[in-house]
């Protein structure tokens, strides 16, 4: 996977005297999405993705917009999209994807990600997963399971590479630093030097997170956290070095994987309880929106959006539960502990010490060792504070944070007479579990582009606002066309 991809932006040259409709603060899957979704009108489209979306209008064709092209400036401090996410899952060798392969940025086809393996020779890349065995799936047509799929990442990568070459947009090279409202209507976001004036702000600014740091370890500075990504790319391993790896999760298997695989002595990965398999690290159901039974999406989103907004964090915490690890994850630990390159046990960590240059970790239960090296994959908490824009921005235009995140409504407008949005993890409190995964990024990208006026045309055709979960474009519910059980 390319660690860089600036090749990517097809974007117009930034003009500081464009008065924009929308500036995306973010260049990840959230903001490719928006952008996406802005642009999802025959006015917009290339030819090809006009004949694809007309050869799939199963619910009539797209009217003619008569409104000029939306003016769209993209602000990231990379000036590329999925700077970031690539960074992230080079650290960590990801190599595969735990979304569907229907889950993607692309608006104009559920179906594009699959269609852009199969032209360009690449279908392997395209994994399928055990859960087709499962009564959830079976019942799909090959077709539509098909999208259940989990992609590669250096396709997923190329695929948004290509999409956002598609796309009209400027690209800003840049962090945002600062939103001040204008006297005349819309807003100025400032960008170094530069300052951008715009109708309307998307805040796409992935998520805002705090480390979990168990009291452990709080005064062990040289340990790393899984969720900085930078000093996990630039840790070495070598054959003397023994790697202690705390956490029972996804981001605890592969922290193990990469360090036996770079070259580690030994590698030693401890979790509180017994590693548990899940493909998606939310329940099927959560995905499987065609479904209406007790534990479906749409029952269970009703429950959500019936709660206080000082509850719904409570809410997703529990409907993603614990830590879990893909089955493709547990295989590979199996073969290397069958090799002996890791050794997994479960226990708790009671103290830690340093010792000349390395550190030594007594458990509850099990025998001492001194670790040259600890990652820590024990979680991380949503934070809007975290963010200096977003910090800045809420008090100076006095808007309203719950249970540290943005009191978004419905719309993902952030404050009552503002055209302020945000879409992504730190949407939670209206998008719900899967706000931070790329599910939760395409069903944000509906709602936002829609109430940021350029879908009127798309609403009554495609009735974004109204059937949002329906992921095939199929209005028909029945409960046994696809089951309702869970991969746990």
């Amino acid at each position: 996977m390319a660690a860089n991809c600036a090749s990517c932006a097809a974007a117009t040259e930034f003009d500081a005297g464009t008065n924009y409709d929308v500036v995306i603060a973010g260049a990840g899957p959230c903001g490719l999405a928006l952008l996406s979704a802005l642009h999802a009108q025959e006015g917009n489209l290339t030819d090809e993705q006009q004949a694809t979306m007309q050869a799939r209008g199963r619910r009539g064709r797209i009217k003619k917009s008569e409104r000029e092209a939306l003016k769209v400036c993209v602000v990231d401090p990379a000036g590329a999209f999925l700077h970031e996410w690539r960074g992230r899952f080079d650290a960590l060798d990801i190599a595969l994807l735990r979304s569907p392969a229907w889950a993607h940025p692309d608006f104009f086809s559920e179906a594009a990600l699959q269609e852009y393996a199969w032209r360009r020779g690449r279908e392997a890349e395209i994994h399928s997963i055990d859960d087709f065995t499962t009564t959830s799936l079976r019942r799909l047509t090959e077709v539509n399971a098909g999208l259940f799929r989990l992609p590669g990442a250096g396709l997923f990568s190329d695929f948004c590479c290509d999409l956002s070459k598609t796309l009209p947009h400027a690209m800003l090279r840049g962090e945002a630093s600062r939103v001040e409202k204008l006297g005349g209507g819309g807003y100025a976001v400032a960008v170094g030097d530069a300052s951008v004036r715009t109708r309307a702000v998307v805040f796409a600014l992935g998520a805002a997170t705090t480390p979990c740091v168990p009291p452990q370890f709080a005064l062990a500075p040289t340990i790393v956290h899984s969720n900085d990504w930078r000093a996990l790319r630039d840790l070495d391993f070598g054959s003397k070095d023994t790697v202690l790896v705390v956490g029972g999760g996804l981001s605890a298997a592969q922290a193990a994987l990469r360090a036996a695989k770079r070259g580690a002595g030994r590698v030693v990965l401890c979790s509180r309880r017994k590693l548990c398999t899940r493909t998606y690290d939310l329940e099927l159901d959560w995905m499987n929106r065609r479904s209406t039974g007790k534990g479906s999406a749409r029952r269970r989103l009703y429950e959500f959006k019936g709660a206080p907004l000082e509850e719904r964090r409570a809410f997703v915490a529990k409907a993603r539960g614990g830590a879990t690890v893909p089955q493709y994850y547990l295989d590979l630990l199996k073969k290397a502990e069958d090799r002996g390159a890791i050794a997994h046990f479960v226990d708790e960590v009671c103290d830690v010490q340093e010792l000349d240059g390395a550190h030594r970790v007594a458990f509850n239960k099990s025998e001492p060792l001194v670790a040259t090296k600890i990652i820590l994959a024990t979680g991380s908490q949503l934070d809007c504070e975290t963010i200096p824009l977003l910090r800045d921005t809420a008090k100076r235009l006095a808007l309203p944070v719950v249970s540290c995140l943005p009191a978004v409504d419905d719309s993902l407008r952030w404050g009552d007479d503002e055209d302020l949005f945000v879409v992504g993890a730190l949407a939670q409190l209206q998008v719900g579990p899967d706000a931070g995964n790329l599910t939760g990024a395409r069903r944000a990208a509906e709602i936002c582009a829609a109430n940021l006026g350029s879908h009127d045309d798309l609403v009554e055709d495609y009735n974004v606002l109204a059937n949002t979960y329906d992921v095939f474009g199929d209005s028909s519910d029945t409960e046994s066309e696809t089951g309702s059980s869970s991969t746990d």
